[in-house]
């Protein structure tokens, strides 16, 4: 008896137990029952015998569970009555199927040992349970790729249609176009005729109201002029009457000196107010009383009343009268005076009036001579208006019929428009016919040899080589200007030559207007281009001591390249050639995510779209394969890829002569030490296969191998040795590199571009290069180079083909200049408050950022409106007919080299486009943020748009064409070092206009401690102007006429030195100057907005329009590109009220405060 309660206390227990576990899973039942399939967990738990075959049918096929969540709860109900073992399979089930689900209930991490079903069924069973799984998901992918495939070919068939449909929009668009304008000119007209009819009447009537005004001044002058004679008369007969009064009536003047004075008066006039109310009150009584009275009193009451009216009047009269004689006696006792001292002026006056009046009566008759003259003169000035008028109307029909015959014009150039248009639409038929037989004929690009020149090519195809979307002139063309090295380009040894795609030989419609009439010369000018590239190519064979690749490579080589190529560019390379046989299926598993990522976003390239260089295709048959523009990309931005190849070569005139150079400001230190400093003279075209260099712009550069029996050990070069200097020609020109100060790709690239002899100076500094070695090995380093930069772009690790995601403004610690031998930077971002380096990653390199750059750009330029598009397009046009591709070194003579004024002027335009796109970054995707920034010449930097547009002017200065390449450059990486700012930095802000009031509102709200103004120097206009030539003057205005307020940095410092911010009104235009006098600033960016904008109206210094305000905001936001440092911005999210914003401006000051300081000095 004792043994049953223990055993009902354990089942109790267990019980107890089971309800906590389903507790939980009841608690998350919702997300269970909303996410689960129960499809997919039945067969596992019928495989564990947790449920049977009924209750997956009832489960599965129940019609009374309708929807997923009513089975997956249905499934959850009937585990429930399983117990804990339902409950342990359950959770095996989600470990296996639903990892996140079973991470949500238990709080575990899956580790999917499938205990149970190892147990019922054994290993075996779970091996045949997951093979079942396998061949499920197997079944499901094929189906899906045979999906894709039929995606993908009614993709391509709605592409054909979209193209038609394109140009059936653009000939509409044309009719819609010309209507507009036709319907917009006869309103235009309409409504200047209705304008001019207004005019001519208000004119009119303008004419008749001043001719009426004319008459009636005149008569109203007479009029004044008569009653001017009247008073005066009336004057002078008062005066003799007064006069006369006064000398015979003594009465009056005792009447008047004894007159009652003015209290009195108004004592009496109170008084007469008091007996009027009391008046009126016995009025009041009368009238009372006489309702009581009978008839006959009334009658004699109303008698008697009427009696006292007129009493009362008679006396009310009377008193006025008495009132007005006394008003009139003191006012001619006021005059008395007056006249008795104007009396002798009077009368001298008198004498003159007679003078006077016959003067004005001369003058009368003059004016009336002169005023007929007037009216002849006008009478002939009415003529010549009629005149004027007939020439206007004569004029005005002339020019109507100069309008119809614009008119006609503009019809009949609307019409070959249209037909230019048709034709295209023909023309992109023929090209979707001409891309469906090639891919019938597939088997003829597999039969051609890959050593099959491009002119048999085009004779055998109709001369249409050269349109293959300029693919032919990449092949050939030479890779003497490519940054990277041959390592990474292969030193001048056998070459593999590119097959030749004969996909990409059809022509490429122009995506931006119609077709040119020009576009044969186009072609032809490329195919000259292919052929120079062909013959520069075949040059360097010629010159290497390799033998031709016909003879030296066996069929297995072959097929072993073959194999390697197809597996690495087939994933990296995204120039369109026809894949092997074996490939095909892999190539199109691989190319499907490239173009879904460029369809579902348009504004990201991806990794199709890095490399524009033509020298580039050098680099994909060895070492790390780089990407290039796929055709798709260039269909997807609008552009094809010779318009591409036109614009790479016009901003290939403006890129680096040499890789990105840390060192550029330096001249060659050469590093003291004790060693003797040797010299040795080699043979440069062969340096590069001699010895190999290791090390960077920060550790020097050193020999780490040396090929033995070569001149280069003959010369006593050995490893250890640190190159400090390189004298030769180098591309064609002497020049003198300093090697110690240059970064590993640098030297590469110097090295490879030796000619002839060279003289390299070194010394032996084996202590330097173990130490090299041994922080390589213990992976301090990975290379010599350590440098900063800023970025002035995004880059992005998924679309750009890298390892670390970066956007711009972002500073990054430089470590390796060719990480693993390829054209990337390894580089680790850096911590804004420290310094130290965080997450590490890899980005492209100089050149490659510089194309990323110019993507962007292009993708601005099909971004904006219609005009900004044909405005773009004119530029493109215009860059294509004015820089053509460079000649040979046959231009050396500056007498026979262009002038400038034709690329200062494409310039100019560049820039004005870039200015415009400068404030597009809210429309802009945020993988498109970019930060212009461009090299000039010393003397030519430009950060405002009055510079832009003065920048022809200066460019003048320039003697050529080739020296404004050598300088002029897009800057996607900007060189910076740190600054550490112990001292309490001055603020500044953006837009200025919010200036004073921000500093008034910080200085206010209890800032007095942290922030305070600098007092100015006030100084007169001659030492203001000593001033400005002695030192650095920060901020200066005009008090006075001759009194100027100055602000110098010893102003700043003084506030400063009490460990206080100091709050300047000055423009960020003053941001250099700080700097130069070794004042950081902090720069605040107040962002605004339409969103915000309202509430910046308690801050406005005066009234201004809304629309004003804001162009005023964007105007200033554009100067903050060309700051040399970085600046804060507080955002229009970050503050609700005029308090929120003081807030956060004191949080981002604190911030930026404790941040380091970064400059970059090219741009001071």
């Amino acid at each position: 008896s004792g043994a049953e309660p223990e055993m009902d206390d354990c089942l109790e227990t267990l019980k107890d137990e089971e309800e906590a576990l389903w507790e939980n899973v009841e608690c998350n039942r919702h997300m269970l029952s909303r996410y689960i399939n129960p499809a997919k967990l039945t067969p596992y738990l019928r495989q564990c015998k947790v449920i049977d075959e009924q209750d997956e049918d009832e489960v599965l096929n129940s019609l009374m569970l309708p929807s997923k969540i009513n089975r997956a709860g249905r499934l959850l109900d009937i585990l429930h009555t399983k117990g804990q073992r339902g409950y342990v399979v359950f959770l095996e089930s989600l470990e296996f199927y639903y990892p996140e689900l079973y991470k949500l209930v238990t709080g575990k991490e899956p580790t999917r040992r499938f205990s149970t079903i190892v147990v019922e069924e054994g290993h075996e069973g779970l091996t045949h349970f997951l093979m079942n799984e396998i061949i499920k998901l197997q079944q499901q992918v094929k189906t899906k790729d045979v999906q894709r495939c039929e995606l993908l070919a009614k993709s391509r068939q709605l592409e054909d249609e979209r193209k038609q449909l394109k140009l059936n929009k653009i000939e509409l668009l044309t009719f819609q176009e010309r209507y507009n304008k036709m319907k917009e000119e006869r309103n235009n007209y309409n409504d200047e005729l209705v304008k001019v009819k207004d005019e001519n009447y208000n004119l009119a009537m303008r004419y008749a109201q001043l001719s009426d005004e004319k008459s009636m001044a005149v008569i109203r002058s007479r009029d004044l002029q008569l009653e001017i004679d009247q008073l005066k008369h009336r004057l002078n007969k008062v005066e003799e009457e007064c006069k006369l009064e006064r000398n015979q009536s003594l009465k009056l003047k005792n009447d008047i000196e004894n007159r009652p004075k003015k209290e009195q008066v108004l004592e009496l006039e109170r008084e007469n107010e008091m007996m009027k109310t009391k008046i009126q009150e016995l009025q009041s009584i009368i009238q009372a009383d006489k309702r009581g009275l009978p008839d006959s009193d009334k009658a004699i009451l109303d008698i008697l009343e009427h009696d006292r009216k007129e009493a009362l009047e008679d006396r009310h009269e009377l008193v006025n009268k008495i009132f007005n004689l006394q008003e009139e006696i003191r006012h001619v006792e006021d005059l008395r005076d007056k006249y008795l001292e104007e009396k002798e002026d009077l009368e001298l006056k008198c004498s003159t009036l007679g003078k006077d009046c016959e003067m004005y009566k001369h003058r009368m008759n003059t004016v009336m001579i002169q005023l007929e003259e007037v009216e002849k003169e006008r009478d002939q000035a009415f003529r010549s208006r009629d005149e004027a008028q007939t020439q206007y109307s004569h004029c005005l029909i002339e020019k109507d019929k100069y309008r119809k015959q614009i008119r006609e014009l503009e019809e009949r150039n609307d019409e070959l428009r249209i037909e230019v248009v048709r034709k295209e639409a023909c023309i992109v038929n023929l090209e979707c016919k001409l891309r469906r037989l090639s891919k019938d004929s597939n088997f003829l690009d597999q039969s051609l040899p890959r050593t099959l020149p491009i002119t048999v090519i085009s004779q055998a195809f109709g001369n249409s080589g050269p349109k293959a979307n300029g693919q032919e002139a990449d092949d050939s063309s030479t890779s003497e200007d490519s940054p990277e090295d041959n390592k990474f380009f292969l030193p001048d040894q056998v070459r593999l030559k590119r097959r030749v795609n004969l996909k990409g030989i059809q022509i490429s419609p122009r995506a931006k207007s119609p077709v040119s009439m020009n576009k044969t010369s186009e072609f032809q000018a490329v195919r000259a281009q292919d052929e120079d590239g062909a013959e520069g190519s075949t040059g360097r064979t010629d010159t290497s001591s390799s033998v031709s690749i016909s003879n030296s490579i066996s069929s297995c080589e072959v097929t072993k390249i073959q194999t390697l190529r197809n597996r690495n560019d087939s994933i990296m390379s995204t120039t369109p050639e026809p894949p092997g046989n074996d490939s095909i299926v892999r190539r199109c598993k691989e190319d499907t995510p490239h173009c879904s990522l460029v369809e579902e976003d348009n504004d990201s390239f991806g990794c199709d779209a890095l490399e524009l260089d033509d020298d580039s295709h050098d680099r994909h048959s060895h070492g790390a394969p780089s990407v290039h523009s796929s055709s798709s990309s260039h269909q997807s931005e609008g552009l094809d890829a010779y318009e591409l190849e036109h614009v790479n070569s016009i901003f290939r005139k403006f890129s680096l002569e040499r890789p990105f150079r840390p060192s550029v400001t330096s001249v060659g230190r050469i590093r003291s030490s004790c060693h003797t400093i040797q010299r040795v003279t080699l043979n440069g075209d062969s340096l590069n296969s001699e010895i190999t260099l290791l090390g960077g712009n920060d550790k020097g550069s050193f020999v780490s191998s040396v090929k033995t029996g070569s001149p280069a050990e003959k010369a006593g070069l050995r490893e250890g040795h640190q190159i400090l200097l390189l004298e030769g020609c180098i591309k064609g020109e002497n020049q003198s590199v300093p090697l110690d100060t240059c970064t590993k790709e640098e030297v590469h690239w110097t090295i490879q571009r030796c000619s002839g002899p060279v003289t390299l100076q070194y010394k032996s500094n084996h202590e330097g290069y173990r130490k090299l070695l041994s922080e390589m090995e213990e992976g301090l380093i990975t290379s010599g180079d350590s440098f900063h930069i800023r970025l002035n772009l995004n880059i992005s690790s998924q679309l750009d083909c890298c390892s670390l995601s970066v956007k711009c403004d972002e500073i990054v610690h430089i470590l390796d200049t060719m990480y693993l031998g390829r054209c990337e930077w390894l580089c680790a971002r850096v911590d804004p408050f420290t310094d130290r380096d965080l997450e590490m990653g890899t980005i492209p390199s100089y050149s490659r950022a510089q194309q990323l750059l110019l993507v962007k750009l292009q993708r601005l330029m099909h971004r904006g409106s219609k005009d900004e598009t044909e405005n773009s397009y004119n530029t493109l046009r215009a860059l294509r007919n004015t820089l053509q591709p460079e000649e040979p070194a046959q231009q050396n003579d500056p007498k026979t080299s262009p002038r400038l004024p034709r690329a200062s002027f494409l310039l100019g335009q560049i820039l004005q486009f870039v200015s415009r796109s400068e404030n597009k970054y809210k429309r802009m995707n945020s993988n498109e943020r970019v930060r212009i920034v461009t090299g000039w010449p010393s003397g030519l930097a430009l950060s405002s748009s009055e510079g832009k547009k003065q920048l022809p002017d200066k460019l003048e200065d320039l003697d050529s064409e080739s020296e404004m390449d050598k300088k002029l450059s897009l800057i996607p990486y900007s060189l910076v070092r740190p600054i550490h700012c112990e001292r309490r930095r001055p603020v500044l802000f953006t837009p200025s206009m919010l200036a004073k009031p921000l500093v008034q509102k910080l200085l206010n709200s209890g800032g007095a401690l942290e922030f305070n103004i600098c007092k100015p120097d006030i100084v007169t206009k001659e030492e203001f102007l000593r001033k400005q030539r002695t030192e650095t003057v920060i901020f200066s205005r005009e008090k006075n006429l001759n009194t100027y307020e100055c602000i110098v940095p010893a102003n700043i410092e003084a506030v400063a030195l009490k460990n206080k911010h100091c709050l300047l009104e000055a423009g960020i235009s003053c941001t250099k100057d700080l700097i130069k006098a070794k004042i950081y600033p902090i720069v605040l960016f107040i962002r605004v907005s339409e969103k915000n904008i309202k509430r910046f109206r308690k801050l406005l210094p005066k009234p201004e329009t809304e629309d004003e305000f804001l162009r005023m905001c964007r105007l200033k936001e554009k100067e903050l590109e060309a700051l040399p440092c970085l600046y804060a911005s507080v955002e229009a999210e970050a503050w609700s009220s005029i308090e929120d914003l003081i807030r956060t401006i004191k949080e981002r000051i604190g911030e930026e405060q404790r941040k380091t300081v970064w400059i970059d000095e090219d741009q001071l």
